[in-house]
């Protein structure tokens, strides 16, 4: 498995020399697509700026990083067979807009250079990251919504043993069933997609190539930047 990994590696470094390009790296290959290090760098980068939390690398923050970016690839690879149309740039703009207005000082255009550059990354990058994230929210939507379904025995249940206890400790009010059921509807909905989910990503690995060259890192340079 490594040796194969380091020959794809090496293929790749020779490909990009002669090209005159700078030169990366293959971390992991799923079904025979490469994952490189300056994509993990890069996701390690946005993940932290879109949470809003330091920089702080680790080796199991930084495989846990890999892991997530093995998963999206696995599913980019089942979205080509739905032919889903591109996310929608409004989406993306009011998704943009969104974070935005979340971060100090970052909805001036000044303001929000500064904020990516903390973290090392260009406008591009996290256009293309929230650009993935529409295109597989959407895909798990068409792909896993329609087979999940909310009785409403499932959420009179969560109304009166989850809701009403959580109202009472926070001394609120309690609110009609009929006001709040389609919100509880989602929320339930949303658990048995999430569960969905996690079962086709197994099925999924379990069916598919995936190699991972277990001794790369990222770079130092990553590193330098996590500890600002």
């Amino acid at each position: 498995m490594r040796r194969a990994l380091q020959l794809a590696a090496v293929v790749f470094v020779f490909a990009a020399v002669s090209a005159g390009e700078v030169i990366d790296r293959v971390v992991a290959t799923v079904n025979g697509q490469p994952i490189l290090q300056s994509d993990w760098e890069v996701a390690i980068r946005c993940e932290a700026f879109l949470d809003q939390r330091p920089l702080q690398f680790t080796e199991s923050s930084a495989r846990a990083t890999l892991d997530r970016l093995i998963d999206q690839e696995l599913l980019r690879q089942q979205i080509r067979s739905f032919q889903l149309k591109p996310p929608d740039a409004n989406v993306l703009r009011d998704r943009t807009a969104e974070i935005r207005s979340q971060i100090a000082g970052a909805k001036t255009d000044d303001g929000w250079k500064a904020a990516l550059a903390r973290y090392g990354l260009t406008q591009d990058e996290i256009e293309a990251r929230l650009a993935d994230q529409e295109e597989i929210l959407r895909f798990i939507d068409v792909r896993l919504r329609p087979t999940v379904h909310v009785d409403r025995r499932n959420i009179e249940t969560y109304y009166n043993e989850t809701l009403l206890p959580e109202l009472k400790e926070k001394g609120a009010q309690p609110v009609p069933l009929s006001e709040v059921s389609n919100k509880i509807e989602e929320i339930l909905l949303q658990r048995l997609i999430d569960s969905q989910l996690t079962d086709l990503l197994r099925d999924l690995r379990q069916q598919s190539d995936i190699r991972i060259d277990s001794g790369v890192l990222p770079s130092e340079t990553a590193q330098k930047q996590a500890t600002r």
